[in-house]
């Protein structure tokens, strides 16, 4: 149950090669499954040298404005590609990139006065522990120049006769040689 597909697959076609090739020599044996594992953890993603994943358990993130209040936070930090919240445990899934220090989202957060962070790590068992950061601030690179988002407010359509129409909707004859070539090709072929 702590391997996923991909690994459970490669473990089983490991298991078939070995039982298969029973004339091979151990060392020949040896190499191509190191070969086979090395292959299937490139495509797992596990080589991924620029971007890494820190689950933080945030104390004190229990409501939208808080929730607001770390989005604000965590997006002023260089380096941040994306977050998650999972609200209902504390938590917020960050990847960052790999210079990134997770010590500086921590600080963040201790910023907004009203939360604290603590990663959340597994142990060799599989079982989840917490682990508090430093209390000594670290120096987070910021992002200064962030633009401003849109309005989220849509706006309706103020001119309805200019509209979109679709093709083939005009009256028979009122259409150009263009709209009846469009019209057959829409017409001939399956999109």
């Amino acid at each position: 149950r702590t391997t996923t597909p991909g690994e459970t697959k490669l473990l089983a076609s490991e298991v078939y090669d070995i039982l298969q090739s029973s004339n091979m020599s151990d060392m020949d044996n040896v190499n191509e499954m190191n070969y086979r594992r090395r292959k299937a953890q490139f495509f797992l993603g596990s080589t991924n040298k620029r971007a890494k994943t820190v689950v933080l358990h945030i104390d004190g993130l229990d409501d939208s404005s808080r929730r607001n209040l770390c989005e604000e936070a965590l997006l002023k930090i260089k380096g941040v590609i994306s977050f998650t919240f999972q609200m209902a445990v504390q938590r917020c899934v960050v990847r960052i990139r790999s210079d990134l220090k997770a010590e500086a989202l921590a600080t963040a957060i201790a910023s907004t006065k009203v939360m604290k962070a603590q990663q959340v790590v597994k142990s060799e068992s599989g079982e989840e522990m917490l682990v508090p950061f430093q209390d000594t601030p670290v120096e987070v690179e910021q992002n200064t120049d962030l633009p401003e988002y849109l309005p989220e407010d849509e706006s309706p359509s103020k001119e309805q006769d200019k509209a979109v129409s679709r093709v083939g909707s005009h009256p028979e004859g009122a259409g150009s040689w263009l709209s009846t070539a469009a019209n057959f090709l829409s017409r001939s072929f399956y999109w």
